[in-house]
């Protein structure tokens, strides 16, 4: 009984792990930038990363999402708790930000207004 039980519990386990919602499959009709970053995140994507940046001090966090290795979604935490998301960033453009040294120049200069993301 008691290893039907764990067994069981791990197959629950392997299935909810595995259904991710495929960054395919996203529906791209969301009406908030807080229900599209929900979606994004938790997405199955081949391309993410996730990068801490200690010293900028307006950029608390950088992420990058691609579902074709070419270009993704982009979300950015700043140190006064705001989010936001770019679309359609080339991955060359994500390669440059977060190896540049100061993250809020290059943010200023490269990605702000031109990678909107348009809530539907």
């Amino acid at each position: 009984m008691k290893n039907s039980l764990l067994l069981i519990l791990a197959i629950t386990g392997l299935i909810s792990c595995n259904s991710k919602t495929d960054c395919q499959s996203l529906s791209g009709n969301y009406t908030t930038f807080v229900e599209a970053r929900k979606e994004i995140t938790k997405a199955n994507f081949p391309v993410k990363n996730i990068q801490l940046t200690p010293e900028s001090s307006w950029i608390k966090r950088i992420e990058f999402y691609s579902c074709n290795e070419k270009d993704g979604y982009l979300i950015i935490y700043t140190t006064r708790a705001e989010e936001y998301i770019h679309a359609e960033v080339p991955l060359k453009i994500w390669e440059e930000f977060s190896t540049s040294k100061s993250k809020g120049s290059y943010y200023n200069t490269n990605i702000v207004n031109r990678y909107p993301f348009n809530l539907k």
